[in-house]
């Protein structure tokens, strides 16, 4: 075992280094005193500086919007205390400078503002702790649109896994299945669907009942704004059918024959609709414009049709022999 001797501590706990630490520590604090003390002294003066602000044209007639609105701003150099640049500055917590329409001025298919005339306005909304010089650009252009309406389908983004052995029973809805879209029409015009936020759901077990709010899209407004999503889950089984196979696109006069004549489906289906599953639920066939171009006499069967509340779907064959006969 080691053991350090009473001189081996003498050395570290040396009473002349203790304190020379107390003297760091001492020179330390009253440094950082004398620089709060500085910074307190500095801030009292007045001091001139530059600040973006975003501009809100507000009160515009109920048939026009602007166009871009998030592209408005201007910058500004005030002059005021440290303190309260310094709290601008830091904190960013200013509001856009508003605008009333009526200063709006159009000549040579723009729209644009003339900045110098709202000085004053300016100055109320900055309040009496900032002093305003100067407003840059003088002059704002921007685009105002005619508002124009459309009516959209509604588009969830949904990501979901199921529990073991549940699967989605029918096709989920959604409620209002469409929205109205409001703003310019360069914009609404471009726009086929409302997507909602994304929502992602795991290992489901029960049905879902949700409300969805509507990705927002900048210079757009959806009425309403969120949709209710109701997604029907259930405990699943595996079922079995015979269904008969039929050639599409068959010209007058010939006839398809095939063997066998018919295909077992399996699938998975909720266990509420087991016994409403029907060989009329489905409809596999084959192309005869592809038959004839087929070297063998194997056709791949398709399944073209099947109800919305099955899953996982396999078919046995999937080939099957054919033969073409003209009829008498």
């Amino acid at each position: 075992m080691n053991h350090r001797s009473p001189k081996t501590y003498n050395k570290i706990l040396r009473p002349d280094k203790i304190r020379f630490n107390k003297r760091v520590y001492m020179f330390l604090f009253f440094l950082f005193i004398s620089i709060i003390l500085w910074l307190l002294i500095k801030l009292r003066y007045e001091y001139v500086s530059t600040v973006t602000y975003d501009i809100n044209l507000s009160e515009l007639p109920e048939n026009k919007v602007v166009v871009a609105p998030n592209s408005l701003s201007v910058t500004v150099k005030i002059k005021a205390l440290g303190y309260n640049l310094l709290r601008y500055k830091l904190f960013r917590y200013y509001k856009p400078l508003s605008v009333n329409a009526n200063a709006i001025q159009y000549n040579d298919g723009k729209y644009y503002l003339l900045l110098s005339t709202q000085l004053n306005r300016f100055s109320a909304q900055l309040g009496s702790n900032l002093t305003l010089l100067e407003v840059s650009p003088d002059t704002l252009y921007f685009q105002l649109s005619d508002v124009v309406k459309r009516t959209i389908p509604v588009k969830p983004d949904l990501t979901i896994t199921y529990a073991k052995q549940y699967m989605q029973a029918g096709s989920y809805s959604v409620r209002p299945s469409e929205v109205e879209v409001v703003g310019p029409a360069s914009i609404v015009d471009t726009i086929n669907f409302a997507h909602t936020l994304p929502m992602v759901l795991e290992n489901i077990s029960d049905s879902v009942d949700a409300v969805l709010q509507l990705k927002p899209i900048s210079g757009l407004r959806f009425r309403p704004s969120g949709v209710h999503v109701i997604i029907p889950v259930e405990k699943f089984t595996e079922a079995k059918i015979n269904v008969p196979v039929s050639c599409v696109n068959v010209p007058a006069g010939y006839n398809v024959l095939f063997a066998p004549k018919e295909v077992t489906v399996t699938c998975n289906v909720a266990v509420s609709k087991y016994f409403t599953l029907k060989p009329n639920h489905f409809a596999v066939t084959c192309d005869y414009t592809e038959l004839i171009a087929e070297k063998s006499s194997k056709a791949v069967v398709k399944l073209t049709m099947y109800p919305n509340f099955i899953g996982r779907i396999q078919i046995e064959p999937r080939k099957v022999d054919f033969v073409i006969v003209k009829k008498k």
